[in-house]
């Protein structure tokens, strides 16, 4: 349901998503802050906040240490912070991310692409103990759980108080 808000503001629009998945829209043009997953008090996260958590979870000796384990961050990402489904949008996407250049593992749509196939990748991971995933899965379950368990932790520090 798209309505405008109460304010009668021309440009603004409360978008509400009352199914699970994905929503998909085309051609919407933002005047002002967007921030993907929402505003920021709601749970969303800037671009500024994704690449730093992703910063501290990617490189040598971090959780993503080789390209595969991208598929991680993508399953974590496409369902909490509303990152695109297809792989390659997805791709280009964390390329587009301010200080992207600085990670030290790219994001790379064939070393991921297959795995983002995979049954659970269907399933938000937010919920991970009700997350189903079959025998032949296991070990590329593990390996996702692992990085979209560790990235969540590290957008969750957003929020803590600095001491």
């Amino acid at each position: 349901m798209i309505t405008n808000n109460d304010k009668g503001n021309a440009g603004d629009f409360c978008i509400n998503v009352n199914s699970p998945g994905n929503f998909i829209a085309r051609e919407i043009t933002f005047t002002g802050t967007v921030n993907i997953g929402g505003h920021q008090e709601t749970g969303g996260f800037s671009d500024e906040q994704i690449i730093r958590a992703l910063k501290a979870v990617v490189g040598k000796d971090k959780t993503i240490s080789k390209k595969q384990e991208w598929a991680g961050a993508y399953w974590w990402l496409r369902w909490a912070c509303n990152f695109p489904v297809d792989v390659q949008e997805f791709c280009n996407r964390i390329k587009a991310l301010p200080g992207a250049d600085g990670l030290e593992i790219s994001c790379d749509y064939e070393n991921i692409r297959k795995l983002a196939t995979l049954s659970f990748m269907n399933q938000d991971p937010r919920q991970m103990d009700k997350v189903k995933f079959s025998n032949n899965e296991r070990s590329e379950f593990c390996h996702c759980r692992e990085v979209a368990l560790k990235l969540g932790e590290e957008l969750g520090k957003i929020y803590l108080p600095s001491i």
